[in-house]
C-alpha cells in the first residue's frame, strides 16, 4: 500500500513527533524528583538515555508502546513494511544499547509508556529497587 501523504506532507508529520521532552519523559521527571534522587535528562551519552543517575550507574529509558515494539508479535502491526522494518530496528537497536551498556557496568532500567502512565507505583517500586541493590 502506498503513502496516502506526499512526501512532503510525511515529512511534516513526522516532524512533529517530538523525541524529547514527550509526556512519559516529563512524568518520569517529576517522579525521579519526587524520589529525591540526583538525575540528569538526556544525558550526552551511549545509547541516548532519557535520565541518568550517575552516582548509582543507573540509566532509564522511557520507551513509547507503538515506537519501541510493546507485545509486537502479539498485537496487529502496522501494514507498510516501512513501518514494520522501522519498529524491528528500533526493537534489535535497544536490546544492542542495553547490552552495551550492561557490559560496561550500567544498570539499565527500561519502562513502557503505559506503565509509567498507569502503574506508576511500579515503576516507583523497579528504580527504588536498582538503587537500593547499588
Amino acid at each position: 500500500m502506498t503513502d496516502i501523504f506526499s512526501p512532503e506532507k510525511r515529512s511534516w508529520i513526522m516532524s512533529r513527533i517530538r523525541g524529547t521532552n514527550t509526556r512519559i519523559d516529563l512524568q518520569m521527571n517529576e517522579i525521579l524528583k519526587g524520589l529525591g534522587f540526583p538525575f540528569e535528562m538526556y544525558p550526552k551519552m551511549y545509547g541516548n538515555p532519557d535520565f541518568v543517575l550517575e552516582e548509582e550507574r543507573i540509566v532509564i529509558f522511557c520507551d513509547g508502546d507503538f515506537w519501541h515494539g510493546y507485545n509486537y508479535n502479539n498485537k496487529k502491526k502496522p501494514r507498510q513494511k516501512f513501518w514494520k522494518d522501522k519498529i524491528k530496528r528500533n526493537m534489535k537497536r535497544d536490546a544492542k544499547i542495553t547490552r552495551k551498556l550492561r557490559k560496561d557496568g550500567w544498570s539499565v532500567l527500561r519502562f513502557w509508556e503505559h506503565d509509567i502512565k498507569k502503574r506508576t507505583g511500579v515503576c516507583i517500586d523497579r528504580i527504588i529497587g536498582k538503587v537500593l541493590e547499588k
